[in-house]
């Protein structure tokens, strides 16, 4: 059987990141095993925190950019190094085209043996708000006396607390907190574990319920 990975506590290391993985991760090397570095982007020198330990490959996350790219933009997101909704946003949205454009090639190439005789510009819409599908999380909070909605955080299975989200159609991305609100009024608001969008002429939404609506 694979070995499962480890939870590590080990001292932080600096670290050059020479590509991205095909999940936005930075790569590095270190004594010749692959480190992916949550955060970080290629050229740059970072501070990892090593976090888990796999047979392979370890897992990390920049801590501090001791030497930034000329690509790095800062998160339009306020939950953005928590949420695990999206991992690029650190990257320039033109070059995060090119990173998703090269991955694509790359998986032509490699898995089906095809090399385009031609590349047509990229077709792109907006920086912010694109995203018209998705499965987000819901989460009653007793304490709190509210409904989170969102998206999990990285690496955990508690929901991002976060009031709105910059990639989502934001006639839903900018009213989470609201539609918290609706769902912390109704009878089953501790039995709905995620909320299915749509987003056409109008925004749909189908709520996942684990017991019936009075």
């Amino acid at each position: 059987m694979a070995r499962k990975p480890r939870f590590v506590t080990r001292d932080p290391v600096t670290v050059e990141i020479s590509d991205l993985s095909s999940d936005g991760r930075g790569v590095a090397r270190i004594d010749g095993k692959v480190m992916f570095v949550q955060g970080a982007l290629p050229g740059e020198t970072v501070i990892a925190q090593p976090s888990r330990d796999r047979k392979k490959a370890d897992d990390a996350f920049c801590t501090e950019v001791l030497v930034p790219s000329p690509d790095r933009v800062e998160p339009k997101c306020a939950a953005y190094t928590q949420c695990g909704g999206c991992t690029l946003q650190h990257l320039d949205a033109d070059k995060q085209i090119e990173f998703k454009q090269a991955q694509m090639l790359d998986s032509l190439q490699r898995h089906a043996k095809i090399v385009p005789d031609n590349i047509l510009p990229p077709v792109t819409g907006p920086k912010w708000g694109y995203r018209r599908r998705a499965r987000v999380g819901a989460k009653h909070v007793a304490k709190k006396d509210t409904v989170l909605v969102g998206f999990r955080e990285r690496d955990a299975q508690y929901l991002a607390d976060m009031e709105r989200c910059e990639v989502l159609d934001p006639r839903l991305g900018e009213k989470l907190a609201e539609l918290g609100k609706v769902l912390n009024k109704l009878s089953v608001r501790d039995q709905i574990p995620q909320i299915e969008v749509a987003a056409a002429d109008t925004i749909a939404l189908v709520l996942r319920v684990l017991s019936p609506v009075t």
